[in-house]
């Protein structure tokens, strides 16, 4: 996390940091983004960087944790819209972003992704704390739904829909086709639906 000095900053000087930061890593990929010019573009001396942040991981950390609390309040208000169906909100998520795409906030976590769609999908993740994330929201899913046979399930279940997600935005961002996209994500949702698991046969009566 940034330290009390970043925090004590001025609002403005703080948002010029993290809209340079933004900017970066949106321009390259983790490994190739440049803190000299993140400053640069921010105006303040290296030094400076270093008192608010450990590192250029600890301030990826903080962008992605940001975004992770835009992601839990769109997620919110699919849930709220689909009475708290835990499928239907994700695909819903899936389509809040593609049809909101050119607003700045999409285009820059958009550009994000596709910078370091060589990234595990899993390692995305981690940064967006989809722990966290649930636990805001599972007051609002609708667990009569759901399959759930041990403590564990429903965060599991939460992120490997996350993961799915974020795998088909990263796709589309890279070129894949919309439409295409959405129809996987269906496909897959439908595959943890239903199992995978082949159904004994049943006994033949004697």
């Amino acid at each position: 996390m940034p330290s009390t000095t970043f925090y004590n900053l001025p609002a403005e000087k703080r948002e010029r940091l993290l809209s340079a930061a933004r900017a970066e890593f949106a321009r390259a990929p983790y490994e190739e983004a440049s803190v000299n010019r993140m400053i640069r573009a921010a105006g303040i001396p290296r030094g400076s960087f270093y008192m608010y942040f450990t590192d250029k991981e600890e301030l990826f950390r903080f962008l992605m944790e940001t975004y992770s609390g835009m992601l839990s309040d769109w997620m919110g208000a699919q849930l709220a819209r689909n009475g708290g169906d835990l499928f239907a909100a994700f695909l819903a998520l899936f389509d809040f972003i593609q049809a909101n795409r050119e607003s700045v906030p999409f285009q820059e976590l958009a550009a994000i992704l596709h910078r370091n769609r060589q990234m595990q999908p899993g390692l995305l993740l981690e940064g967006l704390r989809p722990g966290a994330v649930l636990e805001r929201l599972r007051p609002q899913v609708d667990l009569s739904r759901l399959d759930l046979r041990a403590e564990t399930d429903l965060a599991d279940l939460f992120r490997l829909l996350a993961i799915s997600t974020l795998s088909a935005l990263t796709a589309g961002c890279a070129g894949g086709g919309r439409s295409d996209q959405r129809e996987h994500l269906e496909r897959v949702f439908s595959l943890l639906q239903r199992g995978a698991a082949a159904k004994p046969a049943p006994c033949c009566e004697s």
